[in-house]
């Protein structure tokens, strides 16, 4: 029998055992951790949306189609991601889009779209983490003030619905990372990627622009502070130009694309599918209209406080805080957040947006990060708990010491911070103040309602019937700015049949269909959503405005209005 000997280790070489070890503890960080479970509990919660409850919230729909479009549509095309809203959500959702092919859900289950909010909710509760641990926050608390915000019940459910709110907390909290950073050591490379952060926020959301009008002020004062000499003026010009200089390109960037294109710099606004036309088609409903000021305010209020119950004695305190140290890092987080907040506050006042409950959802890490600003230590002097002049017993109290004020710390978290997790599930279970969440939601809310839900034949009538007729592509023109035709293309097997609103020659094919060999529309009752084949012949759905002959009505359903299907029979008369 041979024996094997073990090879000796040399002095100072580590074992095997040691190296897998420390290979273990290396992947067991406090970072690796919260990212793991946060991406874990995340992506529970939208397996749960997508297969159990089927939420589908329409935005998240829309931005997950206008990135359908520009992959899978009659021509692959980048214009195709359209102009309305801001792309990167639409971007985002195209990775995992691209596997579509290997995995229908990701299609027919919205799994695309919430799979780009998991991984940005994670990495906005990564940056969190991160600034509060950068500012000095002991371990406990900051662990308690990074699970108070990533249990915060909208940031889980926006965590997991394909909405945009999980990139803008991610971009803003990023911004927010760097410029502290910035703003405690003065490093120009932090500035950089605060700008960088900044940037992609605007192509998330355009919040973005007032986030740098405000932030870049702060950026501009702290620069003139610092800068010493003639120059100084000049110094501090250049700080600002390097914060704000990639939002300015992406802002130029992006209205440019839509001028070429869409022949309106700012298509939002000025498109009958923006955000001005429906504010005018259901402004009365949500009291968007002149003379509503007072109600208005009042529910902005009624949002803040149910998202922050305890945000202004925040604010105080963090304020006293810093006047006390002489430290105003906590104008790092306000000047952002706020800067967003006070954009969404003024804009439902003026009556350009929606009374959404997500509109103020910055509310939760600006309070999080206020109450870090309040545990942070600051430049106060600490002596080091181990110098070597310290007894036993004094480094015993010394530790004794820090426990105690750590455990203060998180306890003071949870006192300012716990109730804004209760106040906001009430708020999302309130059709008056959580007016989406409320609707998307109600399985949730009350399981007592839950039904099965339809299959994709009872919800989208018109899908197996176009199917069944095994159209060749280019053949159905229809407008696809409404939720029914948007999930209809995204769950055909084959979407390239249907001539799109998104497509650069749809104008040309409607205007005769049958020159260009297209022979059916589809087209939806007049008087409610704007469709561009409606707007085009008024008649058509009546009558079939002379060119074109009923084939079928479908019912109507959950999120299709009473379709119908005509067949082109003639060339159109359009002047």
């Amino acid at each position: 029998m041979t024996l094997v000997q073990e090879r000796p280790v040399a002095s100072g070489e580590m074992s095997p055992i040691e190296t897998e070890k420390r290979r273990v503890r290396g992947l067991l960080t406090e970072s690796h951790l919260v990212v793991l479970i946060a991406g874990v509990s995340y992506a529970t919660v939208a397996g749960f949306l997508d297969f159990r409850y089927q939420v589908f919230p329409p935005d998240a729909v829309f931005r997950m189609a206008n990135g359908f479009y520009v992959l899978y549509s009659r021509h692959f095309h980048l214009a195709a991601i359209g102009f309305v809203w801001n792309p990167l959500t639409s971007v985002a959702d195209m990775v995992p889009l691209l596997l579509k092919d290997l995995w229908h859900p990701l299609v027919s289950r919205d799994i695309a779209a919430s799979t780009m909010t998991v991984v940005a909710m994670v990495g906005a509760v990564h940056q969190l983490r991160a600034m509060i641990r950068e500012w000095g926050v002991a371990r406990t608390p900051r662990l308690v003030l990074t699970a108070l915000f990533a249990l915060n019940p909208m940031v889980i459910y926006y965590a997991a619905n394909g909405m945009s709110e999980a990139l803008y907390l991610f971009t803003t909290i990023g911004t927010a990372r760097y410029l502290r950073r910035w703003f405690a050591e003065d490093d120009l490379r932090s500035l950089v990627f605060a700008g960088a952060m900044l940037a992609f926020c605007y192509l998330a959301r355009e919040e973005g622009v007032a986030i740098a009008a405000v932030s870049g002020l702060l950026v501009l004062g702290v620069s003139v502070y610092r800068a010493t000499g003639p120059r100084r003026l000049m110094t501090a010009l250049t700080d600002l130009a390097v914060y704000l200089l990639p939002v300015f390109t992406a802002f130029v960037g992006w209205a440019f694309a839509s001028l070429v294109i869409t022949g309106s710099a700012f298509d939002q606004f000025t498109s009958q599918y923006g955000n001005t036309a429906q504010i005018q088609d259901y402004g009365s409903y949500y009291h968007l209209l002149p003379g509503h000021y007072l109600q208005r305010l009042t529910h902005e209020l009624s949002g803040l406080e149910s998202m922050a119950p305890l945000l202004p004695l925040v604010i105080v305190v963090a304020a006293v805080v810093a006047v006390r140290r002489r430290d105003g890092q906590m104008l790092v987080p306000v000047s952002i957040f706020g800067g967003g907040i006070g954009f969404t506050l003024l804009s439902y006042l003026d009556n350009q947006i929606f009374p959404w409950f997500r509109f103020y959802i910055l509310a939760v890490p600006l309070e999080v990060l206020l109450v870090a600003a309040i545990l942070a230590p600051g430049e106060l002097v600490v002596e080091r708990q181990h110098s070597g002049d310290a007894t036993p017993s004094a480094a015993r109290s010394t530790r004794t010491l820090g426990v105690v004020v750590s455990l203060a710390g998180a306890c003071l978290a949870l006192l300012l911070i716990g109730p804004s997790i209760i106040t906001t599930a009430r708020a999302m279970n309130n059709k008056n103040i959580g007016i989406e969440e409320s609707a998307q939601l109600s399985a949730v809310f009350h399981p007592s309602t839950y039904r099965k839900l339809p299959s994709d034949s009872d919800l989208l009538p018109i899908m197996p019937y176009l199917e069944n007729l095994n159209l060749p592509d280019a053949d159905v023109v229809t407008d696809n700015a409404y939720d029914c035709m948007a999930t209809t293309i995204m769950r055909s097997s084959n979407p390239k049949i249907f001539v799109i609103t998104n497509d650069s020659d749809f104008q040309k094919i409607l205007a005769d269909p049958l020159t260009w060999h297209v022979h059916y529309l589809v087209v939806p009752p007049p008087g409610g959503i704007f469709d561009a084949i409606i707007s085009a012949y008024p008649t058509l759905y009546k009558s079939g405005a002379g060119f074109a002959k009923l084939v079928r009505q479908f019912p109507v359903t959950s999120i299709c209005p009473a379709l119908r299907l005509y067949k082109v029979t003639g060339h159109t008369s359009t002047p």
